[in-house]
C-alpha cells in the first residue's frame, strides 16, 4: 500500500463528499487501489460513504452555564425556603390545637372560673363568656387539629 495515495481518497471518503462512486480493487502488483473509475476487466468493490457524524449540541457558552447553575440554585433555596416555612405552619398548628383542647378542657369544668388576662390580671368568666370562649376554642381545635 502506498500511504501518500491512500490518505486523501480516505479524507475524500470520510467528508462524505462522494458525489461520485468511489471504488476499491487490487492491481496486478497485489496493490489495493482507490479510484472513482476502476480499470476494465478488474473485479472492484463500489465503497459506501461513511454516516455523517450525528450533530452534537451546541454547546452553553460559560455564562449560560452561569446562569443555569444560578437558577438551580435559587430554586433550591426556594425549595428550602418553602419546606421550612410549612413545617414552621405545621408546628404553630399542632400549638394552636394543644392550647384549643388545653382550654376546652379548662372551660368544661363548669361554674365561674378565673383566667389570667394578658395585662397580667385576672378576670372571672360568667356563663355568657365561658360559653362563648368554648365555642371559639371548638371553632379552633377544628381549624387547627387535624
Amino acid at each position: 500500500m502506498r500511504p501518500a495515495k491512500i490518505f486523501p481518497l480516505l479524507f475524500l471518503l470520510a467528508t462524505g463528499s462522494a458525489a461520485a462512486d468511489m471504488y476499491k480493487w487490487t492491481d496486478a502488483n497485489g496493490i489495493t487501489q482507490y479510484g472513482q473509475h476502476p480499470p476494465a476487466g478488474v473485479q472492484a468493490e463500489r465503497l459506501r460513504p461513511a454516516p455523517a457524524p450525528a450533530t452534537a449540541p451546541a454547546a452553553k457558552s460559560l455564562q449560560q452555564q452561569v446562569d443555569d447553575m444560578n437558577r438551580e440554585i435559587e430554586a433550591s433555596d426556594k425549595r428550602k425556603a418553602e419546606a421550612a416555612q410549612k413545617k414552621q405552619r405545621a408546628e404553630i398548628r399542632k400549638t394552636n390545637c394543644a392550647n384549643a383542647r388545653r382550654n376546652i378542657e379548662f372551660l368544661g369544668y363548669g361554674g365561674n372560673r378565673r383566667i389570667k388576662m394578658p395585662d397580667g390580671s385576672y378576670q372571672t368568666l360568667d356563663e355568657k363568656t365561658r360559653n362563648e370562649q368554648l365555642e371559639k376554642n371548638r371553632k379552633a381545635v377544628k381549624e387547627f387539629c387535624d
